[in-house]
């Protein structure tokens, strides 16, 4: 999510049918989570009804398909708020508790009831993951990288369509088009796909305006339903499918979620089910984005409400996670999905601007039922302390833990664009030394998210001052240092844009052969360039030969202080092998005396030029053209 002020974001609606809640749909609305599983550690379920005049209810009994009273399902206590139209239902499940489908009979509200699906978990079932260094994840928008199915660009009684001679529209883009793009990504080396979100977002056609652009909600970002895909996504069933078949292709799925705030048309917004539902502050309209004031221990309250209270854009209200009944929805709506989706991952948009108590408790319960998932938290601030303080297991000043295994490595982001930014000059390479230099501030840096660009900052090709010889040499940063890796779509063809000058749509551009009737279609080696073919294979060569390094999957990193002529060296290596990367950032060719890499090399005679894969005799002095490097693996 971007820092800076821009209204483009978040949504989600709710169809009824997407699990088998039977109910009078006059009496009873919603209940959610839709359904359930038997096999939770975790035995308290909170229920949400909605319906007109629920919250009059005074007793609840629960009966089995035999229309007898379900022991194994105990009511423990009905919950009620400021708002008649809303009960909470708080169970515990037995651990023998059967699948079926269950009627919950409500008293004291005009004989409403419901049915309600408790299922078995899938057997054998591949998912919940999580995602480590041995991967690189493609960040894509579904709205634009690819349109597999034009029936659903519109959908009637829907806020907003598809225009895609508008830069801030609906482009079309879903989830089929994705499925279908499976076999590109995975010639293209990829391990993990990361989407925006695929809630529904039926938001309004325009909601406000960035330079000079006006937006709509094509990013995902102001859910309205968030138990809904967006059906111009395509449908629960359709994001279920494509993870199960990316699971085949050995590529996993980060679902994008949001706990900070919802669209303006979620349906919550125009009936709360609390008065705190939100966070309505007077003295601020919207949250100041400084999510440094979330760790300083100096901060002041006016600070500290004006980043959590607020509203992160107007349009998206700001919801208050001290409010229990909120958070334990947040949790159970996490789960819901993970065992409903059979996702691998999560990242968390605008991590620091919820409430911290409540993040924590959640990344927790998350974590200790699928102990092999991951979650990483987007925390944009460019100093490792902002950042470390919200991953797992670092020594706070305040005693916080997040329970959050990973984080966005902004600072990463950071040094590389000073380094090898427009403008730049050669000593520069030292603030990527500097930033590693800082790493004993991570618990765990090798669980740190790297990038180079997302869908929120300036494309790096701009970054870089459309220098390609740069461009290459931050890819090759990416793949080769610490970290996970994280590519935005595109970054394989030089899909060019600068947010400065174009606006959020033009670093969200359509990828090039995603529609029916583009000009061209770059996801084939005869729709693209030959600039872009050049590219493709560079990044391809590098994405296919991390995937089976298992010195950048697990090896320890060293560095070398950049030397007289700037030349700077990380490698990867483990007591067996070495990954040497030499950069020089200079305008001239320079030679690297071998001997410094002694340590290293240890007496080593032969090494593998990564990028052609020859064996070559180690030099005396490796030659490096200008703003060139070499990548080499040795056997010590």
């Amino acid at each position: 999510m971007k820092q800076f002020i821009s209204p483009n974001f978040f949504i989600l609606i709710f169809l009824f049918s997407i699990t088998p809640i039977k109910a009078d749909i006059k009496a009873i609305h919603r209940v959610e989570p839709p359904s359930w599983w038997t096999h939770f550690k975790e035995r308290k379920l909170e229920l949400m009804v909605y319906g007109e005049g629920v919250g009059k209810a005074k007793k609840i009994r629960v009966y089995n398909s035999a229309n007898k009273i379900e022991k194994k399902i105990n009511v423990v206590s009905l919950k009620k708020t400021d708002n008649k139209n809303y009960l909470f239902i708080e169970l515990e499940l037995e651990s023998s508790i059967k699948a079926g489908l269950y009627t919950f009979k409500l008293f004291g509200s005009k004989g409403k009831e419901f049915s309600y699906e408790i299922k078995e978990p899938t057997k054998g079932r591949d998912y919940a993951n999580g995602f480590d260094a041995s991967d690189v994840i493609y960040l894509l928008m579904p709205d634009r990288f690819a349109n597999g199915d034009i029936k659903n660009d519109n959908i009637q009684g829907m806020l907003s369509g598809t225009d895609r001679s508008s830069p801030g529209d609906r482009h079309g883009g879903d989830l089929r088009g994705i499925l279908n793009r499976l076999g590109y990504l995975q010639d293209l080396g990829i391990t993990g796909i990361w989407m925006t979100p695929v809630f529904e977002n039926d938001m309004p056609v325009s909601y406000g305006e960035y330079a000079g652009q006006s937006y709509g909600a094509y990013h995902g970002y102001a859910a309205t339903d968030l138990y809904k895909v967006d059906r111009r996504f395509g449908s629960n069933d359709e994001y279920r499918n494509l993870i199960d078949k990316a699971h085949t292709m050995g590529i996993k799925v980060i679902m994008d979620f949001i706990h900070n705030h919802v669209g303006d048309h979620h349906w919550w917004y125009k009936d709360p089910p609390q008065e705190d539902w939100f966070n309505r502050p007077k003295k601020f309209a919207i949250t100041n984005y400084e999510t440094v004031v979330a760790s300083d221990p100096y901060a002041s309250k006016f600070d500290m409400e004006h980043l959590a209270s607020a509203p992160f854009v107007q349009a998206m209200p700001d919801l208050n996670q001290n409010n229990p009944l909120l958070s334990r929805y947040l949790v159970q709506h996490t789960l819901w999905w993970i065992e409903y989706a059979g996702i691998d991952g999560i990242r968390m948009d605008t991590y620091p601007y919820a409430y911290k108590k409540h993040m924590a408790v959640w990344a927790k319960q998350v974590m200790e039922e699928y102990p092999d998932f991951n979650i990483v938290g987007e925390i944009w601030a460019k100093y490792p302390p902002s950042v470390s303080y919200w991953q797992k297991g670092t020594k706070n000043w305040d005693n916080y833990n997040s329970h959050l295994p990973s984080v966005i490595d902004f600072p990463f982001s950071s040094a590389v664009s000073t380094a090898l930014g427009k403008g730049t000059r050669s000593r520069d390479i030292r603030e990527i030394y500097f930033t590693f230099a800082r790493d004993w501030i991570y618990p765990r840096p090798m669980e740190n998210v790297i990038f180079l660009d997302n869908h929120d900052t300036n494309r790096f090709y701009t970054t870089v001052g459309q220098d390609m010889r740069k461009y290459k040499l931050g890819f090759l940063l990416l793949m080769v240092s610490r970290g996970i890796p994280q590519m935005y779509y595109g970054t394989e063809i030089n899909l060019y844009g600068n947010r400065n000058t174009g606006g959020d749509a033009d670093i969200r551009k359509d990828f090039p052969g995603g529609w029916p009737g583009d000009s061209r279609n770059a996801f084939t080696e005869e729709g693209r360039t030959k600039e872009e073919n050049e590219l493709w294979d560079f990044c391809s060569t590098l994405l296919n030969w991390r995937k089976k390094s298992h010195l950048i999957h697990k090896g320890k990193t060293m560095q070398f202080v950049p030397n007289e002529e700037h030349t700077y060296v990380l490698s990867r290596y483990d007591k067996n092998a070495a990954v040497i990367l030499l950069i020089n950032p200079r305008d001239q060719e320079t030679k690297f005396k071998v001997d410094r890499l002694n340590e290293l090399i240890s007496g080593a005679k032969i090494f593998v030029d990564v990028m052609d894969g020859e064996t070559k005799k180690i030099p005396k002095d490796f030659k490096i053209a200008p703003m060139g490097f070499k990548l080499i693996e040795i056997d010590r």
